[in-house]
Order: C-alpha cells, then sequence, then structure tokens
C-alpha cells in the first residue's frame, strides 16, 4: 500500500485587511478577494520550492483568493492542475 502525506498550508502574507469592513456582509466577500502582499508573493513562491513539496499529486485550494494565489506556485512547480474546494473556507 503506498503512504500518502497530506500538507496543510496556510496562505502567504496577504494585504493587510481594511478593519472598518469587518462588520458588514460585503466585508465577507472583501475577505475572500483579500490578495497576497508583495512580500506575500515571493514567500509563496520560495516555499513552492521546497523539498517536501515536490512531487505533489494532487492540490486543493479554497477559493479565496490569497490561498489561490499561494497555492498556484506549488502547482506550477509541480506541473499539476489545482483544484478549488469551497468547503476549504
Amino acid at each position: 500500500m503506498k503512504e500518502t502525506t497530506i500538507y496543510l498550508i496556510r496562505h502567504s502574507e496577504q494585504v493587510k485587511p481594511i478593519e472598518d469592513l469587518y462588520d458588514t456582509k460585503l466585508s465577507q466577500l472583501q475577505n475572500e478577494m483579500n490578495a497576497l502582499s508583495k512580500n506575500g508573493e515571493l514567500l509563496a513562491k520560495k516555499l513552492s520550492e521546497e523539498k517536501e513539496l515536490q512531487n505533489i499529486d494532487i492540490l486543493y485550494s479554497s477559493h479565496y483568493e490569497r490561498a489561490i494565489a499561494t497555492a498556484k506556485y506549488i502547482a506550477e512547480q509541480n506541473n499539476i492542475k489545482m483544484n478549488i474546494d469551497t468547503r476549504l473556507r
């Protein structure tokens, strides 16, 4: 039987959210759309180059923009498709 290893990775550094927006329904949409900072993009790319994250067979991401932006580097590094799952919130 083949051994399965699962990695749970939190998104990279995001753009600092505007605190006043977290008391409306619109704030949830804005939270989902919050992007990575420039440094977050660099950190995500560096993370994708880690030895442990090479030869990944399958990749899942939440639908949050910052999670997708982090996972895209791992997908590119491993030449695999990213699967978006809205249950990963």
